[in-house]
């Protein structure tokens, strides 16, 4: 491994970049043939029959004609393997033969062994394995995953395992090569109380391993035996958290489940890790699993972007009920298509699977009503609505959801999601929203200590700015906004001729961007000016972490290299076209104009709420009107 330092963070990004041939890279997974300057193949995002997928190695950017998923080497592997960009920077250094600099290396408080706990729980999960396969104390497991129909090659693709009914079978076995103070720390023994000693963490136990999106061991599940002597509680039993493992952002069997995720459009969303394996044994390779934990917002923000749908399942008795209701208000408002799967006749999904076929669990999934619509059922059936207190309370159960989902108050969701509900219940939306009204007001009210959870207004998250990213690329494509195409064409200029950006900066500030995904970059262009360092499209893809905006940098250019602006700035003087000065001329202009126009409706409200006695005219208002003349004198001449 190399060490480079001395560098900024964001020139380690710009080496690893141009480190990485994004040709080879991408042609890992994707058969790419050439075709005149760039290569091409079918488009690993999207079901792809007729070759869209375009890499330029030029460029070292990729780009889909069909999905529009583009950008470079960072926001490839971001898209395809669902991780955030340090991660991401961490596997494209290493790929690189690049050690990570001091400055980007793991923060003081971040522990400096993860490496030592990756491999001791890589080497725990071979021998749970190699146990259960070979051993004869593992027969009593062998039988037991058999009863449950559990077949070989399920075993082998999940990596089933088996820790003996014994106390210290793994701390012996580690001896020499791990020491007991590493295998507490990955949660796979405990120290005895007073400080005497080890012992085992999973005792007489089917082990299931839990993997991260990149498929690396972080934990275990693991199913006490029905016929166990040994004193411990729990049926089931997960790893602790450390580290590497937190149950509330891993999805059991993601990265098995991934490629058919991918090629679904959809994820089916288990409460278990057995029932999660019976379903890929029965066919349902898009099936994942939380841990001991109800979905959380991180597993949703991992999913969607993967899938659109997502099915979540529950067991068919009360409790598979219960905990339906309570999933539905925390993801009302995510962009995703939430449907809700309670399995019929009071089954878990492994029994259903037994007994009907996993081909019969995905028509039922297919089915599956929508989380809005799926309350609405359970609602009509509890309260009915042929009385006046069974439609109030149907109402009001309806409208609680919208006040307990985050984010979703004033968005075109809530408005939809509105409209239904006056045709079911014989009430028009005035009522509706009056009553959404007065049970917000209510919410508001509420004591402290209160356990709803607040949330502040005007601070998107990542996801939102994401669908915000999401929506000015499909803006731009529509070419729906003459404002937004404005500013596109600066950036587009900027992108091919960097040297301008002095020009620019003389007359347009970045308050002169009205889109916010647009003024994003023109922010990120004048920063690494700022800092001393010269602009250009390649510097910019590497200092853009979002994949959304990776995508939209990439099409921007993409528009400037369609339109040849860049050949016809240089030929100008050849061709008699327009010069650069000229283009940014005319472009700076109509922004600068646009800018006096906002100005000059602004100033409206002072002179009509100013006295109009010339006497009692004040200096501000002179100016004002001063400014106003001379604004309608400039309109009336271009």
């Amino acid at each position: 491994m190399t060490m480079v330092s001395g560098v900024s963070s964001d020139e380690f990004k710009e080496i690893v970049r141009s480190r990485t041939d994004i040709v080879r890279l991408i042609g890992e997974n994707v058969d790419l043939h050439p075709n005149g300057r760039v290569f091409k193949g079918l488009c690993p995002f999207h079901d792809d029959h007729n070759p869209s997928f375009s890499v330029n190695p030029e460029r070292q950017t990729y780009k889909c004609w069909s999905c529009q998923k583009g950008g470079d080497c960072f926001s490839y592997v971001m898209e395809k393997d669902a991780i955030n960009f340090r991660e991401t920077l961490e596997m494209l250094a290493k790929r690189a033969g690049l050690e990570l600099p001091q400055t980007l290396r793991r923060g003081p408080d971040e522990p400096k062994d993860k490496p030592h706990l990756y491999d001791a729980l890589e080497w725990a999960e071979n021998e749970f394995h190699q146990c259960l396969l070979t051993t004869a104390i593992a027969e009593r497991a062998r039988n037991y995953l058999q009863s449950r129909g559990f077949n070989q090659a399920t075993i082998s693709k999940f990596k089933l395992g088996f820790h003996p009914d014994s106390w210290d079978w793994l701390l012996q076995r580690a001896k020499g090569r791990f020491d007991a103070e590493l295998l507490v720390r990955a949660s796979l023994a405990k120290e005895r109380d007073g400080h005497t000693g080890f012992y085992d963490q999973f005792i007489d136990r089917v082990m299931f391993p839990i993997h991260d999106e990149r498929g690396r061991t972080v934990a275990f599940g693991g199913r006490i035996l029905p016929d166990s002597t040994s004193k411990v509680d729990a049926k089931y039993l997960n790893s602790s958290e450390t580290p590497v493992f937190s149950k509330s952002r891993i999805c059991y069997a993601l990265d098995v489940a991934r490629d058919a995720i991918k090629r679904t459009g959809t994820v089916m969303v288990m409460e278990g890790y057995a029932d999660c394996v019976k379903a890929h044994q029965g066919g349902i390779h898009n099936a994942v699993a939380t841990l001991g934990t109800a979905l959380t917002e991180s597993h949703v923000t991992v999913l969607k972007r993967l899938a659109r749908k997502v099915v979540l399942i529950f067991d068919g008795d009360r409790a598979g009920i219960d905990a339906a209701e309570k999933a539905i208000p925390r993801f009302l408002a995510q962009e995703v298509d939430l449907r809700i799967l309670t399995v019929p006749d009071g089954l878990d999904p492994d029994e259903y699977v037994d007994q009907r076929g996993g081909d019969s669990l995905l028509a039922l999934a297919e089915e599956a009503p929508e989380a809005f619509e799926y309350q609405l059922l359970l609602l009509t059936k509890r309260f009915g609505t042929t009385t006046l207190d069974g439609r109030q309370r149907l109402l009001d159960g309806m409208l609680k959801l919208l006040t307990l989902s985050p984010g979703i108050a004033n968005s075109m969701k809530e408005d939809l999601l509105l409209g239904r509900l006056p045709l079911r219940l014989g009430l028009s939306e005035q009522d509706v929203r009056r009553r959404l009204k007065q049970l917000r007001g209510q919410q508001q009210v509420q004591p402290r200590g209160s356990s709803e959870r607040k949330v502040t207004a005007g601070a998107p998250s990542d996801d939102e700015g994401q669908g915000q990213v999401q929506r000015a690329i499909d803006s731009l494509q529509r070419s729906a906004n003459g404002d937004d195409l404005l500013e596109c064409e600066l950036l587009q200029l900027l992108f091919t001729h960097p040297e301008k950006t002095n020009s620019v900066r003389a007359r347009i500030g970045f308050d002169d961007f009205r889109q916010e995904s647009l003024k994003n970059l023109l922010g990120h262009w004048f920063d690494m000016q700022d800092e001393g360092t010269e602009p250009t499209f390649g510097k910019l893809l590497s200092r853009v972490e979002c994949p959304q905006r990776k995508r939209l940098v990439v099409w921007i250019e993409d528009q400037a290299r369609h339109r040849e602006i860049t050949k016809s700035l240089t030929d100008a003087r050849t061709l008699g076209t327009e010069s650069a000065d000229e283009s940014l001329g005319r472009v700076i202009d109509r922004i600068c104009w646009r800018r006096n126009v906002d100005a000059h409706q602004a100033s409206k409200s002072l002179l009509v709420e100013s006295p109009l006695e010339t006497a009692k005219l004040t200096t501000e208002t002179r100016t004002v009107l001063e400014q106003a003349a001379r604004f309608h004198r400039e309109r009336t001449a271009k």
